[in-house]
């Protein structure tokens, strides 16, 4: 069997062989969400910071040349990045109008709405046409309410906008409508440049990365934590430079753990992965869902209060039984949302997925791709206002050999397809694969690896 993935930019063929399975180890690419975090607080602290296996991808690179555009040093060296730091937020860009393109990450523009809430200096950001489509009013409301001072350029509450010159933040109360990582870290990046206190309520826990990492870099005293309470305090002192190891990303895993689950005679040793409590929603699940599959191993090193470790998966021998997911989950596997639908296809009974309308506004409405693009290789699924749900098992196949479906610009559903198409094992394609390399650019070539197949990767 053949199954050929095409992109605008690409073309691969798979030779898939019938009863392939995924064999060997995988190492899972670094953390995308840790990568951006690593550079921002190495560029505010005082001294260098030595960042180790940072991700190489086109959102993380926005990140760096941003900071960069601003001022900050950032070097190469080998398979590290120092980042020498400001000791502070006074950021020296060369220019008094500095124009920040960030490409299509969210990350990298909700964090820097924080990151550059109290600046001299006037600072426009914009993005590609997915990103300035993305809403970013929910993180510039509660930063004007401290003081920032912000001027949307375009649609209101979208994209492209400039950060204004402003002297004095002040600390507030806000309630986050919705459980949202780069909402809160925008807000704590802020409120640490504030003149008072600041107070914020999540509704359920997210990723907790840039409190971990504000920890380790020595605010401890600016930050308390109490269930869904954050107490933040402004900077009294600078923050100082840390050595940072960032362990492999679990939205990249899940993944290849779901086509080792799936496909018979499968063996997967996932090595160096995130165990971060408010990532492994996904790892959870699955283990529920197979428990005699999944092995996994906890390492005694970790770094930025990062806990890391091995995960072993095996071909699940039995059917997989239908599940739920709702908002008190959603936030610890958010992002693994497309594999874990494509997931359901293949479980025994009604899948239900709640509360999840965050989905909508990624980089496309997950909601409805996720719907329309499975639907076309024979799926059962009904969108919801909020969610989806799922019938199965089903037989994945395309309608005829000249098929084509499209990731629509959006990584997760790329690699989402491409488990697809190999567990069809049919010709079709796939459109706009070339959005997989925002996250996980050695993706194809891991899978290629794994399932042992020849293979062909040509520029169009």
């Amino acid at each position: 069997m053949t199954t050929n993935l095409i992109s605008q930019q690409y073309q691969m063929q798979l030779q898939i062989k019938p009863g392939q399975s995924i064999q060997g180890t995988y190492q899972t690419p670094a953390d995308k969400s840790i990568s951006h975090r690593a550079l921002i607080f190495g560029a505010i602290a005082a001294g260098n910071t030595v960042i180790d296996n940072l991700l190489v991808s086109d959102d993380v690179e926005r990140t760096q040349q941003a900071l960069q555009a601003l001022g900050i040093q950032i070097e190469t060296r080998q398979h590290q990045t120092v980042v020498h730091g400001l000791a502070g937020f006074n950021f020296q860009p060369q220019h008094s109008l500095t124009r920040l393109n960030l490409g299509n990450s969210g990350t990298t523009a909700r964090l820097l709405m924080g990151l550059l809430a109290k600046q001299p200096h006037t600072i426009q950001l914009s993005g590609d046409l997915s990103l300035n489509q993305r809403p970013m009013a929910r993180v510039i409301s509660p930063l004007t309410t401290m003081g920032m001072r912000a001027e949307y350029l375009a649609d209101h509450g979208m994209l492209p906008l400039q950060i204004l010159p402003t002297t004095q933040l002040r600390g507030i109360k806000y309630t986050l409508p919705v459980a949202s990582a780069q909402l809160k870290s925008a807000l704590i990046l802020g409120a640490l440049q504030a003149d008072a206190p600041s107070h914020f309520r999540q509704p359920a826990v997210s990723r907790d990365h840039t409190e971990k990492m504000l920890w380790q870099f020595g605010g401890c005293s600016n930050l308390h934590v109490e269930g869904n309470l954050l107490t933040v305090s402004p900077l009294q002192r600078p923050l100082q430079a840390q050595h940072v190891v960032v362990p492999g990303d679990p939205s990249s895993a899940a993944f290849l753990i779901s086509a080792a689950l799936l496909l018979p005679g499968s063996q997967l040793l996932v090595e160096n992965q995130s165990l971060n409590e408010t990532r492994t929603g996904f790892l959870r699940l699955v283990q529920q869902l197979a428990p005699q599959a999944i092995e996994v191993s906890v390492s005694r090193d970790d770094t930025a209060g990062e806990p890391r470790g091995d995960i072993l998966v095996k071909h699940a021998h039995q059917q997989l039984p239908a599940f739920q997911i709702n908002g008190r989950l959603l936030g610890c596997l958010i992002d693994e949302i497309p594999i874990l639908s494509l997931l359901a296809t293949q479980c025994q009974g009604t899948t239900i997925i709640r509360e999840a309308t965050e989905l909508r506004y990624k980089e496309t409405d997950r909601l409805h791709v996720i719907t329309t693009e499975l639907t076309k290789l024979g799926a059962i699924i009904r969108e919801q206002p909020d969610g989806l749900i799922i019938e199965g098992p089903t037989k994945l196949h395309a309608s005829d050999d000249e098929a084509t479906v499209s990731a629509h610009a959006d990584h997760r559903i790329a690699m989402m397809l491409v488990i697809a198409a190999i567990l069809s094992g049919q010709h079709f394609s796939i459109e706009g694969l070339d959005s997989i390399a925002i996250s996980n650019p050695t993706f194809i070539t891991d899978l290629q690896q794994l399932l042992r197949v020849e293979s062909q990767w040509d520029q169009l």
